[in-house]
């Protein structure tokens, strides 16, 4: 008896179509990210250090892509009060890019339009294993059956779960780290994230508002 296996031609064409599996999530961790640039503001009251591409530091690929995708911006921060008041940094200030002031996205709205898709991983669920057998009387086929195996449903959900799991660590961050959330004691440093509905990048500041 003659045993074999293959892929349905479907299911090929599924899995070059996907290309990939899903990916986890590795956090950014603003307070351990390396910062090059720093700016203080007009009255030195404030010092903002920032970097951008740090879901490409984090080897974060697919959330750097949509990111790409969707013209947005996950910048990593780090803010020191150097004043003699506290300073809440959403309530107490603006955010400039060079000379222009710019409002930051709300996180949740950027979480959900950088997130892996979750659904699309249930077309792993068509792939199957075909597997054939043949009884043979010399050169031919005297009796023939097959079955196929559907090999796809644990990878999809596998794939599902894994994408769930890192779309909801990274909303996590996003919105527990936003920056403009922090309220910075005098002396005190506070590091955080902000989102950035920008297609480019530029030097970032903090300004307090005007009294």
């Amino acid at each position: 008896m003659k045993k074999t296996s293959t892929l349905l031609g479907t299911s090929l064409a599924l899995v070059m179509f996907l290309g990939s599996c899903a990916s986890s999530y590795r956090p950014i961790r603003p307070q351990t990210v390396h910062y090059d640039y720093n700016e203080i503001s007009s009255t030195g009251a404030l010092s903002t250090s920032f970097a951008y591409d740090v879901m490409t530091l984090r080897d974060n690929k697919k959330y750097a892509k949509k990111e790409s995708k969707n013209n947005l911006k996950v910048v990593s921060m780090k803010v020191v009060n150097n004043s003699n008041t506290p300073i809440h940094v959403g309530r107490d200030c603006r955010l400039f890019m060079g000379g222009r002031e710019i409002i930051p996205m709300d996180p949740t709205v950027a979480a959900n339009k950088i997130k892996q898709g979750v659904p699309i991983y249930l077309l792993y669920a068509l792939l199957f294993l075909n597997i054939t057998q043949e009884s043979t009387n010399g050169s031919y086929v005297t009796e023939s059956s097959s079955t196929s195996l559907p090999i796809g449903l644990p990878i999809a959900a596998g794939n599902m779960l894994v994408a769930g799991n890192a779309n909801k660590r990274m909303k996590e961050e996003i919105i527990g780290n936003n920056i403009l959330n922090k309220t910075i004691n005098p002396g005190e440093t506070a590091y955080g994230v902000i989102c950035l509905n920008e297609s480019t990048t530029g030097r970032l500041k903090f300004e307090l508002n005007p009294a």
